[in-house]
Parts: C-alpha cells; structure tokens; sequence
C-alpha cells in the first residue's frame, strides 16, 4: 500500500488558533504497529496512552496534544499517522509518533458540526469518516482535505454509537450501541444497519459506552467501555456475531482509539497464563485467565509464556520449573468447615488484591457462587487467609485459581495489566475424614521392573520405571475409598507390558464398581478397569504403556528416557479413584503400597519362553511383581521356577537363588540405570542389600550410582 503524506498549515495562518503550535518535522509511526492508542480527555486536557488489547495494559504517553480536547481518532494505513478531531480548533488534526499535534486547513462544508466524536480513518481509501447524531456522516479526503457530507440524520440514522472501526478486508465499519447492538456501516451507501444484540446492559449491570472499538487483521472487533474499561471481543458472523469478555482496560469518561486494523492481536512472551483444563477458560483463544509479568507475584518465580500449556501438558511439569509456588493449603479442604489459605506475595502495592475461585461442584468451570476471595487486600510476604469450604461441595478432586492483581472486581478469566494466575488441584474431603499418604505428603515412590522373566536378561531394572503415589481416605478408623497417582517414569524394555495394581485380600466385591474412575493425561477412561475374573481386587492401569509414550526423537532413540541423548521431562499421568461398598477396617486393608505389577500385554510377543509356553502370546498370565508378593489368581503358574526364578508359591516369590528380584521399591526418584547396563553394575551396594532378606544391609544402596552407568536427564 502506497504512503502518503500532506502537508499541514502550522504557522503559516498568522494570528489563527494554528500559530502558537510548533513547527518540526512530523514523523510517522513504525509501520503497523501492534499496539492500540487511547487518547482520553479526563479533564477536558487529551492524555494519550499505549494500550496492549490483549491484557487491558497501557502506559501514559508522552504527548503534545495541546489543551482541547480530541476525538474519532483513527489511524491509517496510507501514511501511518493518526487523525482527529479537533474541539478547539473545530477541524481535523494530524497526529505523529510524538504525539505531537498538527492542525489540517479543512474545507468544511456549512452542514459539518464544530465537534465529532465518532470517526475512523478507512483501511483501503486515504479518507477520515466522522459520525455525528443530528449531523450525519462526513468524509474527508485527506489529500485535499476536503470535507463532505456522505449522509445526513434521516438516510443515515441516529444510532446511539460513540466511536466506529474499519474491518481489515470487507470495507465495512462496525460499532456497537449502547443497548449492546452491532452495527455495520457503509459509508459509501452512506447507511447503518442494525444487525443482533451482543450484550445486554441489564444482566451486566452497567452502562455501555464504547467509546474506544479497534480491529485487527483477523477481523476480530475489540470494544473497550468507557465506564469500568472492560473490553470485549467480537467475533462476526453476519446476523449471528458474539462478544465474550477479554480484558480489563482503562476507564474513563471520555475514550476514543486508534489501531492499526491491519496488525494481529496476540499476547508477548511477557504474559503469565494459568494451566488448568481449558474448561475453566485458560488457553487464549478462550479469553483466559493471563496478567502482564511485573514484579507483582505469587510466591517467588513466575515465567512467561504465549500460551497457555493446559492439565495435564502443564510446562510446570514439561520444563521442571513448577511457578505455582505461591499458595498453600495447610489443612485439607473439608465440607462445611473453615480452611486455612497461605498466600505468599511480593512486588505488592497498596491496590493489590488476591481474588479466587475453586470449583465445589466439580462442574468444570468457575460459578458465581464459587469466588472464595474477592477483593482480599494483600502485601508483600505470608497473608493468612480463611476460605469456607460449602457444606454442598463435592467430595474429590477439583481445581482452584488465584488471582493476584492490582486490579479491584476481576473475574475467573480474561486479561489483567500485572500479576499473577496460579492454578492448583486440590481435594475435597468429607467431614470428619483424615488421609494416609504413601510415602508421604505430595511424594512418590518408584517401582522398577525387568521384564525378561523369569530369565535375567540384561537385568537393567528400567524396562518399566513407575512413580506412584497413595491416598487413603480413612473415617471412623476404617478407610471409606482410596486414590493412586501415577507417572510413566520410564520404558525400556522391547515387550509391550501393562500395569495393574492388585489389593490382596480385598475381594472385587468390597469395591463399588460404579465408584472406579481412571483418568489419563487428564482424560477419562472407559472400558473394564476393575478387572473381572479374580478373587482379589485388580485395578488395570493400562494393557500396553508403550501407547502412552514414544521413544526420543534422536535418531538413536528406541526407548523413553533410558538411552543417553533421549531425555525428556514429560511423564503420562494417570490417577486411579474408587470407592468401598462397605468401608475396611484398617486393621484389614494390605499394606501400602498394596501390589503394583506389570503383565505381558496381550497379541504380543514377550520373550522365547513365554511362547513356547503358552504356544503364542502370553498375555494376561505373565504378571512381574515385586519381590515374595504373592500373583494375582490370573498368573499362569507354569512360569514359576523355569528360568532363574527360584519362587516356591508360598513364602518366596519372583527372586533367583540369590535373592535378586524382578522387581523394586526405590523410595525416591532414583537415577536408574541406563539402557542394557546391569543394575548390579551401576549401583554396587545393591546385590548385598537384596540378598539380605531383612532389609537392614545397605539400606541406602540407591543413593550411591556409579555416574557412567546412571540414566540422567
């Protein structure tokens, strides 16, 4: 698109309302910038501002606008400078990078009013539209300057509109009224029409008046209202256009805006996002919850990002840098009781508030209902604050979001200039429950496998490395219904196994069915998870972990996160829950950590002795548990003591001879060894302490690898 310039009168017109402006060379804004201008006249006097749409951000400017005040700015294309209205000198004025103001010699025909408030530069013709109720609509051509009246009142109508915005392709303009209606003008019919309503000032609750609308090169209209600056984002669709909520802006009584229509709207790299399931409103293109990075903050770090990474793909977990570091639950959430909040907070100020929300119902989003802080003053260091847990909420697991900002009256979702979202699971609990927790608090424990029994293999413990951790929910001294988390922590086997977890001596028929609920990678799974065909409880994982995974991406990569080069931080989740058809005595319950165990994964190959064994695939009846755990009922018997496994089906169970075992319990995330490199030979200590059956000789074995044959990321 070819730039223009014209040339404005300054001191020439001796004695006019032009000579006290100065003379300097105008200069242009940088080519299409990104960011939208806000000229405000709170006091009659214009005050400029930049103003990032996507978080309601903006900074004062700079300017020399002079004392009167300004208004239906727009900006073009053509030259990238802004116009304007006038009020003092009752004309157009040209505006530069400086904000410095440059009054244009108009030739205004006798119809045109001394002041317009509504107006926009067009995108695909070098002209200024100017809308005035009673007046009508009128065009100056901004290469001679000469005004005309396009339409008047009675062609054109008297719509309640207080600025207007050109699309970036379509050559129409758009407002919205202040009954919260879309219009779309032609201004070279000269006509309005009024298409559908998208917002409605009755259920909001306040006035509309967008005095400040922009575009940008999507076609999305942004509406920023005057009196709380709330912005709204409209997608059209002819008849059927919608607004949604998407940031919070400036307020004022007088707003007028210029944006370059042809530039995106996208948040920076600067911007802090929250990582709940997107049903809570998180990513972007759901207007979610994201704020400016400043040095306002919860707790001590925060990253930014351009993008919101949503459960269970959170970059909390993907990159290792957990930001959610800000709010803590000392005690658990239990109905019907008064909970105990610690909020960290730095970089605070006198305005800065905390606002949150947890969702009781478990409905997957933010009800009015559910805000449990609003408007919480804060300050730098630990607040101690109560939220009351409803005696209606649901019992389970649910998500919590913070909101720290200085910003009064912010919602679930959308934009905010500074602070900081975190988003955190958290669990309900009945009254009167208390929790067991294994190993302990929020930790897991990691369970190691060879999957080359009942032969050693090359006996490297890493075939399946999975992190779990356990959570009894116990009342009245019996245990009412469990939970178990988990991460793949690791695969390096060739066999395709499944994981289960087994209770011994809990029969199937002491979990209600309809209470089993497995989630993976946040998504729930249908199917038979409480295994029919046993005596004892079997909850199956997964039939083949190497669904969940892939091995690096290197060219030499065969296996997830046990070759060198082939690291990744990424671990599929998964969380088992159920509940008891009568509660357990926990006299009665197995011991934690029950009996987790892998199994051949059925139609595939699993080692020369299972074929032969079984004249094919040896499926479900290939179980590897940890050692002198007892098989489930499924366990295909004939495995025992072929190979190297000296198991006798009574006291002693998947070890050789010399006590070594298929399996172990590693309690911490342990560095395992690497592909094909013997556990024996990477941690010396170990083959002493398994051989010692009462766990008392190098109880610590793991914390002592030899770093050449050790796996790290």
């Amino acid at each position: 698109m070819k730039k223009r310039k014209i040339t404005t009168l300054g001191l020439a017109l001796s004695g006019s309302i032009f000579a006290a402006l100065p003379a300097q060379a105008e200069t242009p804004f940088s080519s299409c910038p990104t960011q939208a201008f806000l000229i405000q006249n709170p006091t009659g006097v214009p005050v400029s501002y930049g103003m990032n749409i996507d978080l309601g951000s903006y900074a004062v400017l700079s300017s020399n606008l002079g004392a009167a005040k300004i208004n239906a700015v727009g900006f073009s294309q053509q030259d990238d400078f802004i116009y304007g209205w006038d009020y003092g000198a009752k004309s157009l004025a040209k505006i530069d990078s400086t904000f410095t103001k440059y009054p244009l010699a108009v030739n205004k025909p006798s119809s045109a009013p001394s002041s317009i408030y509504v107006g926009d530069v067009a995108v695909d013709e070098y002209a200024w539209y100017g809308y005035r109720p009673g007046s009508g609509l009128f065009r100056v051509d901004l290469d001679t300057l000469d005004m005309t009246l396009v339409a008047n009142s009675a062609q054109f109508g008297s719509p309640a509109i207080f600025d207007i915005a050109f699309h970036p392709d379509n050559g129409y303009a758009y407002s919205v009224d202040s009954n919260g209606y879309l219009h779309r003008i032609d201004v070279n019919a000269g006509t309005s029409t009024r298409l559908n309503q998208l917002l409605d000032k009755t259920e909001l609750g306040f006035k509309l008046t967008f005095g400040a609308v922009y575009f940008d090169v999507d076609g999305n209209l942004y509406l920023s209202n005057n009196s709380n600056g709330y912005v709204y984002k409209v997608a059209l669709d002819g008849t059927n256009s919608s607004a949604s909520f998407y940031s919070y802006g400036p307020s004022s009584n007088s707003n007028d805006g210029a944006r370059c229509a042809l530039a995106p709207v996208e948040p920076s790299e600067n911007t802090d996002f929250g990582d709940a399931p997107d049903s809570y409103q998180t990513k972007y293109a759901s207007s979610g919850a994201r704020h400016g990075i400043t040095s306002l903050m919860l707790g001590s770090t925060i990253d930014g990002e351009t993008e919101a990474y949503e459960y269970p793909l959170s970059d909390d977990a993907s990159d290792g840098s957990d930001d959610d570091d800000g709010i803590s639950f000392p005690t658990q959430l239990e109905t019907g009781g008064l909970n105990l909040v610690i909020a960290t907070v730095s970089g605070s100020s006198s305005g800065s508030v905390l606002n949150g929300w947890i969702d009781w119902d478990q409905n997957g989003q933010f009800d009015d209902d559910e805000q449990v802080l609003s408007d919480q003053s804060v300050s730098d260091g630990s607040n101690t604050l109560y939220i009351d847990v409803p005696a209606w909420a649901s019992a389970g697991d649910t998500w919590a979001r913070f909101r720290l900002s200085n910003t009064s009256g912010i919602g679930p979702f959308g934009g905010v200039a500074q602070g900081e979202v975190e988003d955190y699971q958290v669990e309900v609990t009945e009254t009167g429950v208390t929790t067991e927790y294994y190993p302990t608090g929020s930790s897991y424990t990691s369970f190691a496998y060879e999957d080359q029994y009942p032969v050693s293999g090359d006996y490297d413990l890493n075939d399946v490395l999975m992190n779990v951790k356990y959570t009894e929910y116990i009342q009245n001294d019996q245990v009412i219904r469990a939970k178990i988390e988990g991460k793949v922590a690791a695969l390096g086997g060739d066999y395709h196994s499944g994981f289960a977890i087994h209770l011994p001596n809990v029969p199937v028929s002491d979990v209600r069915e309809e209470s089993v609920q497995l989630t993976i990678n946040g998504q729930p799974v249908s199917g038979e998870i409480l295994e029919s065909g046993t005596t004892d409880a079997v909850f199956i994982i997964h039939q083949d972990l190497w669904q969940l995974v892939t091995a690096g991406e290197a060219e030499q990569c065969t296996y997830f996160r046990t070759q060198e080069g082939c690291g990744t931080a990424y671990r599929p989740t998964w969380t088992l829950q159920f509940k008891f058809q009568n509660p357990i005595s926990t006299s009665s319950m197995p011991d934690l950590p029950y009996d987790p165990f892998i199994f051949a994964s059925p139609g595939f190959y699993y080692g020369d002795i299972g074929y032969q064994l079984t004249g094919g695939y040896p499926g479900r009846g290939l179980e590897i548990h940890l050692k002198n755990q007892a098989p489930t009922d499924k366990f295909d018997t004939r495995y025992r003591n072929l190979g190297v496994d000296s198991g006798n089906g009574s006291n002693t169970h998947f070890q050789t001879s010399n006590g070594l075992p298929w399996a172990i319990e590693i309690p911490t995330d342990w560095q395992h060894p690497k592909e094909a490199i013997s556990i024996l030979d990477t941690y010396a200590k170990f083959a002493d302490f398994s051989q010692d059956s009462s766990g008392n000789t190098e109880p610590n074995w793991y914390t002592d690898p030899n770093s050449n044959n050790a796996y790290s990321d």
